[in-house]
């Protein structure tokens, strides 16, 4: 009898494989397995590489390289050029207010030995003058009770004038005038259609059309039982699938699960069943029966890791329920997750519906 040999996958019809890689299910010779083991080992080089730099950036201390940083120190600088502006203007108008008040003091009469002198002059022109004929009343001892009454009076206008000046200005904050734009760290939360895939299977399940399509096999009923690909933690995502049942009467469940126990499992099963919670349903929506009796189950599944919630509406029914869920019963991160019993039955991924 003649033995069945197959060629190396390298090598043709040159060389005889007799190693099968388990991964890629291609058969090597001895020379070729030994390069295929070596090639292997430096893709996970490179993927030991990428996973350091991403645990370098993750725990590096100095956040300065980020874009908003950049963006705040911009906005402070531009914040505090408009404040220094704006005060270096109201120091001028301040100063030249005073010298202005300071040049309309009006006429000074002045009596010096019973002669009268009329004169306009300004404040520090007027302080002058008369510095200097104080000076000379006493150098020479040439004055009278009416001159230092006069110099007196005098002396007071003056006070009172530069008094009047600074009482008469005053700082007043607008209230409605917006000197600097206010800056506040905020976040974009929207609802994320999830780019999901079938990834794990347990039992009779056959995944298909890629990994979009999982379908029970024909040979028998059996637990069959099926999750995505994403991990989720946080954030709001949306998930759209069509269920197809062979016949009603036999149950199949769609929710999460987690990824620390896969016996922890929250959602709803197609005879209107909880599993893991209770439900509170949509305001627009009093009757409990959604999915009892149905063959074809079209829905929107939103899973709420931010408020610890998911939900799903009824594409057909338009009815919309919800369950709260227990991070000590369930923990992060969850998966999509499906049970399927009956002979036929399938789960097909949909695209968002984005109208």
């Amino acid at each position: 009898m003649a033995t069945l040999t197959v060629p190396c996958i390298k090598c043709a019809n040159k060389g005889i494989g007799i190693f099968k890689c388990q991964g890629c299910l291609n058969v090597f010779c001895r020379k070729h397995a030994s390069e295929h083991r070596i090639n292997l080992s430096h893709q996970l080089d490179e993927i030991v590489h990428e996973h350091d730099q991403l645990h370098q950036l993750i725990h590096q201390e100095n956040h300065d390289f980020h874009p908003l940083i950049h963006q705040i120190d911009h906005w402070e600088q531009n914040s505090i050029q408009k404040i220094r502006q704006i005060a270096e203007n109201i120091r001028k108008e301040i100063i030249e207010y005073i010298k202005s008040q300071k040049g309309k003091i009006e006429k000074d009469i002045y009596q010096t030995n019973s002669i009268y002198c009329v004169c306009i002059e300004t404040s520090s022109e007027t302080l002058k003058y008369l510095s200097q004929r104080l000076r000379k009343a006493r150098e020479e001892d040439d004055y009278v009770e009416n001159d230092l009454q006069l110099w007196s009076i005098k002396l007071e206008n003056l006070k009172r004038d530069l008094t009047t000046v600074n009482s008469t200005l005053m700082l007043r904050e607008d209230p409605k005038s917006t000197l600097i734009t206010k800056i506040q760290l905020t976040s974009i939360k929207q609802d994320i259609f999830s780019n999901e895939i079938f990834l794990r299977s347990v039992g009779d399940l056959h995944i298909e059309d890629n990994s979009q399509l999982a379908i029970h096999g024909n040979q028998k009923r059996s637990d069959a039982f099926l999750c995505g690909q994403n991990e989720y933690t946080k954030g709001k995502h949306k998930i759209r699938f069509i269920i197809t049942k062979k016949d009603a009467e036999y149950i199949t469940t769609f929710g999460i699960a987690s990824m620390q126990s896969q016996l922890s499992v929250y959602g709803w099963s197609s005879d209107d069943q909880t599993v893991g919670g209770s439900y509170s349903q949509s305001e627009n929506n009093s009757h409990q029966h959604d999915m009892k009796g149905e063959i074809i189950l079209q829905i929107e599944f939103t899973i709420d890791c931010d408020n610890r919630k998911i939900s799903y509406f009824n594409e057909r029914t338009q009815c919309t329920k919800e369950m709260n869920v227990d991070l000590n019963l369930c923990p992060f991160p969850w998966q999509l997750y499906f049970y399927l019993y009956d002979t036929g039955d399938c789960v097909r991924l949909l695209a968002p519906n984005r109208t």
